[in-house]
């Protein structure tokens, strides 16, 4: 199993568990263990904490250490979880963002950041959709992929200017009859 997929089955379990604790009838039993999670949580974001600082001392805010470490989902899965993250919500969308440029310019799109918070992202596109294997539901797959990547935290990505297929480019192919 990839460490993306071990990731997002980790954070479905919590989930689960979650809703499980909350649901017992057991109130004393429920706050002990509810106490006994927080403060697991609260060692663990204050050695999290620490760690960072000591990487950051050493390798410097935007050094190789940092960077890499920013690249992997369990790291900042769990820097995101104990408010660790060294990059705010806005800079991480707006890497994502800057990171489409390329690709939406190959099918004759441009993107613009409109706005970046928890509850939602939203996004402008503009330009015309060109390309015989583009559509607008796999352009709008890859935004929604690459935010959500960059900032898992974020509840919906909200596209303005979604192109429709143009039925004037689409090209029928006639197959001859036996």
């Amino acid at each position: 199993m990839s460490d993306a997929r071990v990731l997002e089955e980790q954070q479905r379990r919590i989930d689960e568990l979650i809703a499980a604790l909350t649901a017992l009838e057991d109130t004393r039993g429920r706050d002990i263990a509810q106490a006994l999670l927080q403060v697991v949580l609260e060692l663990h974001a204050g050695g999290l904490a620490r760690l960072a600082e000591i990487v950051t001392e050493v390798d410097g805010a935007d050094g190789p250490i940092v960077q890499r470490l920013m690249q992997d989902k369990q790291v900042t899965a769990l820097l995101l979880l104990h408010g660790l993250h060294p990059q705010d919500l806005a800079d991480r969308v707006r890497h994502a963002v800057e990171g489409l440029h390329a690709s939406l310019g190959a099918y004759g799109l441009r993107i613009e950041l409109i706005n970046a918070r928890e509850d939602a992202v939203r996004v402008r596109l503009s330009g015309v959709l060109t390309g015989k294997h583009a559509t607008p539901a796999q352009v709008q797959g890859d935004i929604e992929r690459t935010i959500f990547e960059h900032a898992p935290d974020v509840a919906r990505v909200e596209i303005d200017g979604m192109p429709d297929v143009n039925v004037h480019e689409l090209r029928f192919v006639a197959t001859p009859l036996p």
